[in-house]
């Protein structure tokens, strides 16, 4: 797509370290103990900053805090304006405290609707443009297809392209109509491995035929459709490789066999490609780190996801010597500032903070009530024991059992809705089998909640230590009155709990979900959520 006169004009009144800048991403971390951030913009001109925590951690700042910093860094940037980005995957509450988590992306999966899955997308932006965030590194558009993959699990909304297509194409457009560039993620496709990027170069093994149908698929029906931006992943892709470095296959963020030749070129895609985070393991250990940055832009990359600042002396040299094109240059810089017209970033008055109103915030509230709702997915009830009744389950006994603090604190939702119908609830975490013979006889109702979420902690999405041990005792006492329920990754049915007689999904350890699940519980509502992942695991 031609760049529009605007931005020709633009790009004609900038010198090369401006236009350089536009292909950096930087994290507002680093910022913090900057004591003069004009003087540093001068020096380091960048396009865009990362705000919010990152999705493989818990939020930390408030509203307000993002707020005020978005606002502050805008103002001391000269030339093109600031494009702020954060990983708004699941709602923008998990990344800024405050505003509202959504159930995760496998939610909407279950729920099945592309109603939901647009007003996820509303939402997110409403919500994002509120703290003065015009850009998500969302929708994950990875299908979920090995159930060991450490790093999509329930961040994916399923296996299946053909439900995956017309969901993360809803979230988009409501994204992108209210505001909010979108950023499908992790080309050529996560999900596949049993490897996690994060800690080495990954491989989606399909052949060409079913990666066009598969992931391929995807990705282009969110290209047709407009999506403004797509990350590359750590991932190689043999079946549209030949260019390999001591008998490995480059990553995306390093091939131009994938970055320019498949995703530009054969996909057709004329919007920005930003790589995933330049500081993981299945990148950093390919080149000398700074000749890994320009190896990076050189194959394709119109963003750089936090490189060092030493990239902006090399890319200088790089060009001078000729070993990057100026047309490259030319080219990455015209996206960029392309989809920030898109976002009227170019236009005179533009606001980036547009205030949320009460009726907005309550319907992204409303919204995930109804997502955690409609996805929850009754695998199994063998003897019929749901719903039970409240007046049945006077004191029950939440067996919690996650490796995570935060989640096992976060737990304090699901107690509080059993509470709030009349239940004593007693919460042990990871019980063993001594503890649970001994006390079952003295409840009601025995409820096992898991939660392992990609990331907390890093490693395998398994249980295991003291996790492990809970799973080995539970139902060893007790099991006629007990119901397993996921809050986080979707197999657990068939790994751990093939002989609960009761199980549910629930796709989120977020309030909303955990709500939704004592709910259902008791009868208040009903189980329509369909799984959307093979759980025949093999």
């Amino acid at each position: 797509m031609p760049a529009s006169s605007r931005v020709i004009e633009l790009m004609k009144r900038m010198g090369v370290r401006e236009k350089i800048g536009q292909t950096v991403v930087l994290n507002e971390n680093d910022l913090r103990n900057v004591k003069d951030i004009a003087a540093h913009f001068a020096l380091f001109p960048v396009g865009g900053v990362f705000v919010g925590s990152e999705v493989i951690k818990d939020a930390v700042d408030g509203r307000a805090e993002v707020a005020a910093r978005t606002r502050e860094l805008a103002g001391a940037c000269p030339g093109a304006p600031l494009v702020f980005a954060s990983d708004m995957e699941n709602g923008c509450g998990s990344m800024v405290k405050g505003l509202t988590p959504f159930p995760h992306p496998m939610a909407l999966g279950a729920a099945g609707s592309e109603k939901l899955a647009y007003d996820y997308g509303r939402y997110t932006a409403l919500e994002s443009r509120s703290v003065g965030v015009q850009w998500t590194f969302s929708p994950v558009a990875d299908l979920n297809v090995n159930f060991r993959n450490p790093v999509t699990s329930v961040r994916s909304v399923g296996d299946d392209p053909g439900l995956a297509g017309p969901l993360l194409s809803s979230v988009v457009r409501g994204m992108q109509d209210n505001g909010l560039a979108a950023c499908a993620k992790h080309f050529p496709g996560d999900g596949m491995d049993y490897r996690d990027q994060h800690l080495t170069t990954t491989v989606n093994h399909l052949s060409k035929d079913d990666w066009l149908k598969m992931h391929g698929g995807v990705f282009k029906r969110l290209i047709d459709e407009g999506v403004y931006s797509i990350m590359t992943g750590h991932i190689a892709l043999p079946a549209f490789q030949a260019e390999s470095r001591g008998g490995r296959f480059l990553p995306a963020t390093l091939s131009r066999e994938l970055s320019t030749a498949l995703l530009k070129q054969q996909l057709g895609f004329s919007g920005v490609i930003v790589s995933d985070a330049l500081i993981m393991g299945g990148f950093i250990k390919w080149f000398e780190r700074t000749q890994a940055l320009i190896e990076c832009f050189k194959a394709g990359t119109d963003m750089l996801l936090w490189p060092d600042l030493s990239y902006f002396d090399a890319m200088e040299k790089a060009l001078d010597s000729g070993e990057v094109p100026v047309s490259r240059l030319d080219d990455a810089v015209a996206r960029v500032l392309t989809m920030k017209e898109k976002l009227g970033m170019l236009s005179a008055g533009y606001k980036a903070h547009r205030p949320i109103s009460a009726d907005e915030s309550a319907g992204a509230g409303a919204l995930a009530r109804e997502v955690a709702e409609k996805s929850l997915t009754l695998l199994r009830d063998r003897r019929g024991f749901l719903p039970v009744s409240p007046a049945d389950a006077g004191k029950v006994l939440l067996a919690a059992i996650t490796p995570d603090d935060k989640a096992f604190e976060r737990f304090a939702a699901l107690k509080s809705a059993l509470e709030a119908r009349g239940c004593a609830v007693d919460v042990r975490r990871n019980p063993w089998f001594s503890e649970i013979d001994r006390v079952a006889g003295g409840y009601d109702l025995i409820v096992y909640a898991l939660e392992r979420t990609p990331h907390r902690p890093m490693g395998p999405l398994n249980f295991w230590g003291g996790e492990a041990a809970g799973i080995w005792s539970a139902l060893a006492s007790g099991s006629e009155k007990s119901v397993v329920v996921s809050f986080g990754s979707p197999y657990f049915c068939a790994e751990y709990f093939d002989a609960a007689d009761v199980f549910v999904n629930a796709y989120s350890p977020v309030p909303a979900a955990q709500e939704a699940f004592v709910r259902a519980l008791f009868g208040e509502a009903g189980f329509a959520g369909k799984s959307p992942v093979r759980l025949d695991l093999k």
